[in-house]
C-alpha cells in the first residue's frame, strides 16, 4: 500500500508540472472584437513529456517500478505513433475562434523547444498576430485500485492565447482529464493501451473535454461554433 501511495503521487506530480503556477485568464470581450481579419498560429512542439504507463507489477519496486513505468509508456507512444493531443485541442480551438470571430488560422510548419516561453513565441512567430499556444503537460495510465486488468488514462494540457504585437497572454487556461467509468471494464485493457486502440480512444475523449472545457473557462468563443476537425488519429 505504500508502494502504491507513493507511485500515485509520482503520477499526480508528473501531471501538475505548471498547473500550480497557471491562473485562468479570460478573454475580454473588448479584445475580442478586434480579431477579424487577424492573422493566427497554432504552435506545435518538438517533443512531448514522459507518459507513465503504470501496472500493478512494476509499482511494487517504488522509484526503478515508475522509471520502468516511463520507459514502457514512451515505448508504446512511440510504437503507435500516438499524436500529440494539443494538436487536437489546438485545431478545434482554433476552428472555433474563426467561425466566431473572423481569424484567418494557420498551422506553423515548425516546431518549438517544449520550454519555450511566452516572449519565444512571440518572437518565433512575428509574422502573425497572435498565437493559439497548447501544450501537453503530462499525461500517463495507471490501473484502477479495485481493478488490475483496466486502465485509466489522464492528461493535462494547457493552452493560451498569445498577442505577438504586445508580447502578452491575452486569454489562458489549463484542462485537465481524468476519465470516470461507471464500469471500470469499459476503461482500456493494458493490451488496447499497447497496441493503440485503447490509448487513442481516451485520448480523443481528453480532447473533446479540453475543447470544451477551455473553451468556456477562457471564453474564447460561443458554444456550438466550432466544426469537428481531427483529433488523434
Amino acid at each position: 500500500m505504500i508502494a502504491l501511495i507513493a507511485v500515485l503521487l509520482v503520477v499526480t506530480s508528473l501531471l501538475s508540472v505548471g498547473c500550480s503556477s497557471v491562473k485562468t485568464k479570460v478573454l475580454a470581450p473588448d479584445t475580442a472584437g478586434a480579431f477579424s481579419g487577424k492573422s493566427l498560429v497554432l504552435s506545435k512542439y518538438n517533443e512531448l513529456p514522459d507518459f507513465p504507463a503504470q501496472t500493478a507489477v512494476n509499482v511494487q519496486f517504488g522509484v526503478v517500478g515508475v522509471l520502468t513505468a516511463i520507459s514502457n509508456g514512451n515505448a508504446i507512444i512511440r510504437r503507435n505513433n500516438i499524436q500529440d493531443p494539443a494538436l487536437g485541442i489546438s485545431r478545434q480551438l482554433a476552428q472555433g475562434m474563426q467561425n466566431s470571430h473572423g481569424f484567418n488560422v494557420t498551422e506553423a510548419d515548425d516546431f518549438v523547444a517544449l520550454k519555450s516561453d511566452v516572449p519565444e513565441l512571440a518572437a518565433r512567430y512575428q509574422d502573425y498576430d497572435y498565437v493559439l499556444d497548447v501544450k501537453t503537460l503530462g499525461w500517463s495510465s495507471i490501473y484502477f485500485p479495485t481493478d488490475w486488468d483496466n486502465y485509466r488514462v489522464i492528461y493535462t494540457a494547457h493552452a493560451r492565447l498569445i498577442s505577438v504585437d504586445s508580447g502578452q497572454v491575452v486569454a489562458e487556461q489549463v484542462c485537465s482529464h481524468v476519465p470516470d467509468y461507471a464500469n471500470t471494464n469499459q476503461a482500456p485493457s493494458y493490451v488496447q493501451l499497447e497496441n493503440g486502440t485503447g490509448l487513442n480512444a481516451t485520448l480523443n475523449k481528453s480532447i473533446e473535454y479540453c475543447v470544451d472545457h477551455i473553451r468556456a473557462a477562457a471564453q474564447l468563443y460561443n458554444a456550438g461554433q466550432a466544426d469537428s476537425v481531427a483529433a488523434v488519429e
